[in-house]
């Protein structure tokens, strides 16, 4: 037999048999039962192996087809080589066969042999020993949450610390003499307004002191008389009446000088030199900061009507207002301790006490008001920040907690975790359990586990997906 014959022969062999012998049932099984894993083996195996490639498309070619190729190749080889050579390039061909097949069939029996991720006795997973890493198994543990409530509020001024400073009379503002931001001290000279109430109020002053003055002169020399009886009893009262009226007169002008702001070394200046002014200097009631300033010479300004001149207000002293649901109330009471932070100081915190809790919900959002006291010694919060802010409840719980990530939402609603034996396990437990509070990116687990218990601390959701696949 010539060597170029035996691809020939051996093809139509194979032709035969199958047909007669395989082609009846080998088809229905390889369509069922080996399909998947010849291609599974043929996609991720065999995609740098040329031979296996050829070798694979001859088992799902027809054998009509192997024929002629293989008759094709046949032919070709036996015109262009000697017999001597077809044998030696049989044989290195058989040999580059063997060493093709050995090197497959390890990389096959790597991929039988290596772990495989499947489902274990009492319904329990099994994973590899690399997705153990992955879920980084640890022991639940014990910590304090603190017992909180936490709401959305904003920084504000304290109303009691802050005061619109008004003028006592209508007028036109002659000078301003501070700026928006200036520190301002109690007495401290704000801004003044020119009145002719005032010019009028310290002419009467002035007019009613030179009356006194006179009327003072008159009873004491009336007195004097009446000693030597140079007048009569009806002259000496009639003379001490026009002094005590004279005195109620100026005593009345007084107090009309000191509604306008004027303190007493200016009134006293005002009577001393005969000084008739028109312009009253507007002090600060308290001491902090000019919060706002609508103040301009020549503005006109009345008592009461917004917006004030000047407005100062103690910064350092501020409040956090918040509104909250009527139906979470019973849980504030005047007295407890929050802690506030604003966006622009993150890792701050800011502490401060209920002082006010609302008489009344509002009838649109049913929600009442709360407010708490904040102490800003650096100046660093601005009103009308929006503020996080924390409620203290009550003494903080200690309970076995677990990461954020440990934890699986069920579509029920429910919470599971993954329990397991020891932190190389590689056989895992699903557990649902009952989850309280989270803090810190740790949950609190009201049951379903006990302290020290070893459970998948990252990726519990990776292995929820496998454990629902191989199902």
């Amino acid at each position: 037999m010539k060597l170029s014959k035996i691809p020939c022969d051996f093809a139509e062999f194979l032709k035969g048999f199958y047909a007669k012998h395989l082609a009846k049932f080998v088809m229905p099984l390889y369509a069922k039962y080996l399909q998947k894993h010849v291609e599974y083996f043929y996609l991720n195996h065999l995609k740098c192996n040329k031979f296996f490639e050829e070798f694979v498309f001859i088992l799902k070619s027809t054998p009509s087809y192997i024929e002629s190729i293989y008759k094709k190749y046949a032919n070709y080889y036996a015109s262009k080589t000697s017999p001597k050579q077809r044998k030696w390039i049989a044989i290195l061909i058989a040999i580059w066969i063997a060493t093709k097949l050995a090197s497959a069939g390890y990389d096959y029996l790597e991929v039988a042999i290596e772990p495989k991720t499947e489902l274990g006795r009492d319904d329990s997973l099994l994973i590899t020993p690399a997705q153990v890493k992955q879920v980084s198994a640890g022991p639940v543990i014990e910590r304090d949450f603190s017992q909180d409530s936490s709401a959305v509020g904003i920084i504000d001024f304290n109303q009691d610390q802050t005061v619109p400073v008004f003028g006592s009379y209508q007028g036109r503002i002659g000078k301003v003499l501070v700026q928006a931001g200036d520190e301002v001290k109690v007495g401290q000279a704000l801004y003044t307004v020119m009145s002719p109430d005032l010019a009028q109020a310290a002419s009467t002053l002035v007019s009613a002191a030179g009356v006194l003055k006179m009327n003072n002169e008159t009873l004491r020399r009336a007195k004097s008389l009446y000693e030597t009886r140079a007048i009569s009893l009806k002259e000496l009262e009639q003379n001490t009446s026009d002094q005590q009226t004279a005195d109620a007169n100026y005593q009345a002008a007084l107090k009309t000088m000191g509604l306008f702001g004027l303190t007493d070394a200016q009134i006293k200046s005002i009577l001393s030199g005969r000084k008739i002014d028109t312009e009253t200097v507007i002090v600060s009631p308290v001491a902090g900061k000019v919060v706002a300033r609508s103040a301009a010479p020549g503005q006109l300004v009345q008592p009461g009507t917004a917006p004030a001149p000047i407005t100062v207000s103690d910064t350092t002293k501020l409040w956090m207002v918040a509104s909250v649901p009527e139906g979470e109330i019973a849980r504030y009471h005047v007295g407890q301790t929050l802690f506030v932070r604003v966006q622009a100081y993150p890792d701050k915190t800011y502490s401060g006490k209920v002082f006010f809790v609302g008489e009344s919900s509002d009838p649109v959002t049913h929600r009442i008001q709360l407010r708490a006291n904040l102490i800003d010694e650096a100046h660093e919060l601005r009103p009308q920040m929006i503020a996080d802010f924390n409620v203290v409840l009550g003494d903080p719980i200690l309970s076995p907690a677990v990461p954020a990530k440990a934890l699986v939402r069920e579509a029920d609603g429910t919470f599971s975790v993954w329990v397991t034996q020891s932190d190389k396990s590689t056989q895992y437990f699903k557990r649902v359990v009952k989850v309280g509070l989270m803090q810190s990116d740790y949950v609190q687990i009201l049951d379903g586990l006990k302290p020290g218990e070893i459970v998948a601390q990252a990726n519990a959701l990776f292995l929820s997906n496998l454990f629902i696949n191989l199902h």
